[in-house]
């Protein structure tokens, strides 16, 4: 789920480790933090969605903006099976359900949902998919469902912190009701007004940062008085 590393003392580092495997074992909700680019930032989301090798596979959800499709599908494919019962792709607009049915026939792509509407039926079309995973998989286990959220800004720009407060509050708690693991990407400051706003909502807050054309991460967990290091991002999941 995160990269590996320490923290400086051993016993940090052991700390560290435990409060990751805890959120793995519960369920978690994580707030993605800092501006960097969007392959960036895919990257950092890919490693969250889960090992393409893990077995069995997670059952894996991207909800993205339209602009956003082909960055989800992306990670999609990286993370594991591209079939309707390990892999949803949920979308807005019209422009994208055009996208969706004009996609050649002989291209292996997730199942796409289109959401044309309000934010209601956004969460109830998750509500869904979270559902029929939870069939397929004939009840989830711990870490088996992941989701990347990648709409916060649209929600707010669209329908005020009020909704969009309300919406997340609704959608963890569908999440740890299956004891997934899900983020929700925010690219504004870590010490920003509305970054700290949501914090009490999430379990753990991954601040991003570039440095020296490197990709770093930093956890900050809300229910202990633990900070990481400043950590490289990889693919160990």
């Amino acid at each position: 789920m995160v990269a590996g590393g320490g923290m400086g003392p051993d016993d940090e580092g052991v700390s560290f480790a435990h409060a990751l495997a805890t959120l793995k074992e519960q369920g978690s909700a994580l707030l993605v933090v800092g501006s960097v680019p969007e392959e960036m930032f895919a990257d950092a989301s890919a490693t969250m969605l889960g090992d393409p090798s893990a077995d069995p596979p997670r059952r894996r959800l991207v909800v993205t903006p339209e602009p956003n499709q082909v960055n989800g599908v992306s990670r999609l494919r990286e993370t594991g099976p591209l079939s309707s019962e390990y892999a949803r792709l949920v979308t807005r607009g019209e422009a994208a359900r055009s996208a969706a049915a004009d996609r050649p026939l002989d291209q292996v792509s997730p199942r796409t949902h289109v959401v044309d509407g309000t934010v209601y039926e956004l969460g109830s079309t998750i509500a869904e998919v979270i559902d029929e995973f939870d069939l397929f998989a004939g009840g989830l286990a711990p870490a088996e469902f992941r989701m990347a959220f990648d709409c916060l800004p649209t929600l707010l720009s669209t329908y005020g912190r009020e909704a969009a407060f309300r919406f997340l509050h609704l959608t963890i708690a569908q999440a740890r009701a299956v004891s997934g693991l899900v983020h929700f990407r925010l690219p504004r400051a870590l010490d920003s007004e509305i970054v700290r706003l949501f914090q009490p909502l999430f379990d753990a807050t991954v601040e991003l940062r570039i440095d020296g054309g490197n990709l770093d991460q930093r956890w900050h967990f809300r229910d202990r008085d633990l900070t990481s290091d400043w950590l490289p991002i990889d693919r160990s999941t």
